[in-house]
């Protein structure tokens, strides 16, 4: 998925500044629409997943959209569709898909890219993603799932799992994790420690990975923490991957 705007590498010693970091309140002011000639498509597919109709404002509020975004919504294969991005500069851009999987609702960050290196910098995509976990939670979504990229220009691996995302380490993986890793099984498990987040930012890989939403669960125990940290850190320039200028965070469809 693309484009996420911090909590790699030096992310974890932020140097301070004047301005300190806040996340956005639950509900977005994005100005939000439904594709041309796909309204009613949508609306079944929104009754049919979550029982009722949606207000626009809650389309917005599950893409974690800035209010300042446009959020378009449509039908694709039977899915919900949700598109979001800055619709003066083209700065920032996303894409998800909303389905019933085994009866629960899966929400599935599709794409997510990241242009402007002042966003990048100050924390802009965490903001959109706990805008996006906190209206995820309202609506009943279990988990919301992703491909953490790693790549030309990519820095999913490490920022998703930074952010509570977890998934299962290969076996090529394990094998290579040293002495003092020995035993760890998933990213998370990586992300616990300074040393395991060191050895995954250099040796990290693309993965599969799911934001579990149920209440107790790791990825929301990892995504207060960090957070909580933000918090308390004044988000400064960093110069590591997030300073690229498109981020991208590979394809979960």
């Amino acid at each position: 998925m693309p484009g996420l705007g911090l909590g790699m590498g030096q992310a974890d010693r932020a140097v301070p500044s004047s301005e300190s970091w806040r996340p956005w309140p639950v509900f977005s002011r994005a100005e939000a629409l439904f594709l041309l000639g796909e309204r009613s498509a949508a609306e079944r597919i929104a009754q049919r997943l979550f029982r009722r109709p949606l207000e626009m404002w809650e389309y917005a509020g599950l893409a974690g959209a800035p209010d300042d975004a446009r959020v378009e919504v449509g039908a694709s294969r039977k899915t919900l569709y949700i598109e979001m991005g800055d619709p003066v500069n083209a700065t920032y851009r996303a894409y998800y898909y909303l389905r019933r999987t085994c009866g629960q609702l899966v929400l599935i960050n599709d794409g997510f890219h990241i242009r402007a290196l002042d966003r990048q910098r100050r924390g802009f995509g965490l903001k959109v993603f706990h805008r996006q976990v906190q209206n995820a939670l309202r609506l009943g979504i279990v988990c919301i799932n992703t491909v953490a990229g790693r790549g030309h220009g990519e820095n999913g691996y490490y920022t998703w799992p930074r952010f509570g995302f977890n998934g299962g380490l290969p076996t090529r993986v394990r094998r290579r994790l040293p002495d003092n890793l020995h035993g760890r099984r998933t990213v998370l498990d990586l992300m616990d420690c300074r040393r395991g987040r060191d050895w995954w930012r250099e040796h990290g890989e693309t993965l599969r990975v799911t934001f579990n939403l149920v209440a107790g669960s790791r990825s929301r125990a990892m995504l207060s923490r960090y957070v909580f940290a933000k918090m308390k850190i004044a988000s400064g320039p960093k110069t590591n991957l997030e300073n690229h200028r498109a981020m991208s965070y590979g394809n979960a469809r």
